[in-house]
């Protein structure tokens, strides 16, 4: 008896692992376990630390029917706290998922169960709402049918593409954070006078300097590999001829993909969870955290199709093959024109323009509304929510012709082509509220904003239940930005009209402007972000607040500006030393958001002269900061107050003032040779000791050392190493 009780108990905890519902008693009930714990994952061929989701990565796929009541248990079996966000999903504010805000923290050893009714069908997925968890393996997929069965294909798969790093993402934030370019050297697209000169694109850069604008990269971070269902190359079963519905999830941390299949276009059903008239189209970008349904034609003769993604900045990809046989392939997609970036361009090609408004930051900001004549607008009746049901699996618009693409173009995301197959439009007689967004940035110090703000730095957003709440972004960046609203879906004002598609995340390209608009109908407190995850824990994201609404009981502790629970704000810490044969070199720093605390000294071997500074910096945004702090040098020690600024032509400008009234002014400026050679100039004046100055030359080496010569018109010329960390 005691082996029967032992037996069934197994059993019992392997169907929770295996994730097989449970409790299917109680009728409408469907039940999951989902167990969070760190485990070793070999996904290069370096063991490193992960976290899974019942042991594997991506976690389970959730398989529910419109009209179910899920009750999913998440196990945390981590020594720190975690969390869930059921991406898409409309429920109850409390089950959102997101910490400190609409759900408490999973402590470690607790489990929580999350409950709520199916009211939606489509491809959704969760994730980790907490820190950077979501890099290091906490997603999963959720499918829910509709009431009535989906249309009917011959097989039906879900593929969740990722992005992969080896690297504590603590420590990629932090690399981001001091700005070191070493990603860009990993992928080999560092942006350099030698470069643009062979793309013939010299005119471009200078302009680009001019506007202070930063050398351009589509994607932050460089992976050590791109995943599809956890794998950077796999096998799924398909027959000649058969038609195959692929369930595409980006899951991943940072990139965006452009999804492309050996067997012609892809004809897209439905986006972000919604149907949409069918269309199809050659190469499919899909941006952070979207989702799509596209169905996909087998070959009529034995073969193994690719359904490939790549990277959008074309640092790696990751293919699934259909079927057996010899393989179907689809053209690589070209790398794109860095260079030219900074005009709007982003590598697109000629397969058509994206529904934005391209912009020059300058100009947006006199619209009051954030956007000159901006798309789309509240048209006609209509509830604003995600239609369901079953459709023809091979219907196509003829209102949405499918676009023939040539095999070098990089289209943009394809919401022109997206049109909901029932009427999406608000009711007009409700009240309306009209709200601008600007995204906004430094890419250097690597701040990201909303309204040049944080979350700590903001208010919230106020709406009211029963408004038609319209918002109008503007970004202001070089990068892109998925946006994600929790808790709602919303018009894309994409110029159809009535039938402009539902989404709950959209892209907010460089240097455009969106609109977006849905019907206020929850309450409380819902998170509106950029779902780059290194640019919402960089500051990118704000709380959207119904008015009236009350804080729960168990919440209202972290919700006061007392507590770094909601909104932290982190110190990172580097240094640069360079180690010369006639003189040292270097500078400590430790830097938040706004405040900076730094050490910089200068030290002549022969001669015992040295210069040292230790300054606080407040920083005011990318063009300009304060400081001040004291100056030491073998014969006094002084106090200085004063600014940095960044100069047209990236000159980087400082002006400050002892506490003795003697003034000193500088410039300096890295040059970016080739990939490997950087040129250091330097020119100071001070009003009692006239001009002095440097240049020098760097050779990165690796991410840690690079060599160097230097001539110093105080210490002479040398060689040696220069160190980065």
């Amino acid at each position: 008896m005691r082996n029967l009780r032992c037996w069934l108990a197994n059993f019992v905890l392997a169907a929770l692992l295996l994730n097989y519902p449970l409790g299917g008693v109680q009728a409408g009930l469907v039940e999951y376990d989902l167990v969070i714990e760190a485990r070793e994952v070999n996904v290069t061929g370096n063991p490193v630390q992960a976290l899974t989701i019942n042991g594997r990565i991506p976690g389970p796929t959730l398989t529910l029917t419109e009209g179910d009541r899920a009750r999913i248990r998440v196990h945390n079996r981590l020594d720190t706290e975690t969390s869930i966000h059921w991406h898409g999903i409309l429920l109850p504010n409390r089950e959102d998922g997101v910490p400190y805000l609409t759900t408490p923290p999973l402590l470690p050893g607790q489990t929580r169960a999350f409950e709520f009714p199916v009211k939606q069908s489509g491809t959704y997925w969760y994730h980790s709402h907490t820190g950077l968890q979501e890099q290091r393996g906490v997603y999963g997929s959720l499918v829910f049918h509709p009431r009535g069965g989906s249309a009917p294909v011959d097989r039906d798969y879900v593929l969740v593409l990722s992005d992969w790093t080896d690297e504590d993402p603590a420590e990629v934030l932090r690399l981001l954070k001091r700005g070191s370019g070493y990603y860009s050297a990993k992928k080999g697209v560092v942006q350099s006078l030698a470069g643009a000169a062979r793309a013939g694109a010299l005119g471009e850069v200078l302009r680009q300097w001019w506007d202070r604008m930063p050398p351009m990269d589509i994607s932050d971070v460089g992976y050590d590999r791109f995943l599809i269902n956890g794998q950077a190359e796999s096998y799924l079963e398909a027959q000649p001829g058969e038609t195959v519905r692929l369930r595409i999830i980006n899951a991943a941390a940072s990139t965006y993909f452009y999804l492309q299949s050996g067997g012609g276009p892809l004809r897209i059903t439905a986006a972000d969870g919604p149907e949409v008239e069918p269309v199809e189209v050659e190469r499919l970008l899909l941006a952070v955290a979207e989702t799509y349904d596209v169905l996909v034609r087998m070959p009529p003769h034995p073969a193994a199709l690719e359904i490939r993604a790549t990277a959008q900045d074309g640092s790696g990809r990751a293919a699934v093959f259909l079927g057996k046989g010899p393989k179907a392939q689809p053209v690589d997609i070209p790398k794109p024109d860095l260079y030219r970036m900074h005009a709007g361009h982003d590598g697109h090609g000629g397969g058509g323009a994206a529904p934005v408004i391209r912009i020059h930051p300058e100009e947006a900001n006199r619209h009051p509304a954030g956007i000159p004549g901006g798309p789309g607008g509240h048209e006609g009746h209509g509830n604003g929510r995600p239609p369901t049901g079953p459709a023809g699996a091979h219907q196509h618009s003829e209102k949405a012709p499918a676009p023939r693409l040539h095999p070098e173009d990089r289209p943009p995301v394809p919401y022109p082509l997206l049109r909901s197959k029932t009427p999406t439009t608000l009711d007009p007689t409700r009240p309306g509220r009209r709200i601008a967004l600007r995204a906004t940035g430094d890419m250097e110090r690597y701040v990201w904003t909303f309204n040049d703000r944080t979350l700590r730095e903001s208010d919230l957003i106020l709406i009211r239940k029963g408004e038609n709440v319209r918002i109008d972004f503007v970004n202001d960046t070089m990068m892109h930005h998925p946006i994600h609203l929790h808790g709602h879906f919303f018009r894309v004002l994409n110029g159809q009209g009535e039938r402009a598609p539902l989404k709950h995340t959209f892209d907010l390209p460089p240097l455009a402007a969106q609109s977006i608009e849905f019907a206020a109908d929850e309450e409380k407190d819902w998170l509106l972000h950029c779902h780059i995850l290194y640019h919402m824990e960089a500051g990118m994201h704000q709380i959207v607040h119904y008015q009236g609404s009350v804080v729960d009981p168990d919440l209202a502790e972290y919700r006061t500006w007392k507590s770094n629970h909601l909104q932290h704000d982190p110190w990172y810490a580097w240094f640069d030393v360079s180690l010369l044969s006639q003189m040292s070199e270097g500078r400590l720093t430790a830097a938040n958001t706004r405040n900076t605390l730094a050490v910089h000294w200068e030290n002549g071997w022969e001669n015992g002269k040295y210069e040292a500074e230790a300054v606080y910096s407040r920083y005011i945004n990318r063009f300009f900061s304060v400081f001040a702090g004291g100056h030491f040098t073998r014969e006094e020690t002084v106090g200085i107050i004063g600014f940095d600024m960044l100069l047209p032509l990236l000159l980087e400008g400082r002006a400050w003032v002892t506490h003795k009234g003697v003034l000193r002014l500088g410039l300096e400026r890295e040059l970016q040779l080739t990939d490997r050679l950087s040129l250091l100039g330097e020119i100071r004046f001070d009003s009692e000791e006239s001009w002095k100055g440097s240049a020098g030359a760097r050779w990165r080496v690796s991410r840690l050392f690079s060599l160097e010569v230097k001539y110093h018109s105080e210490y002479g010329i040398g060689a040696g190493l220069h160190l980065e960390y």
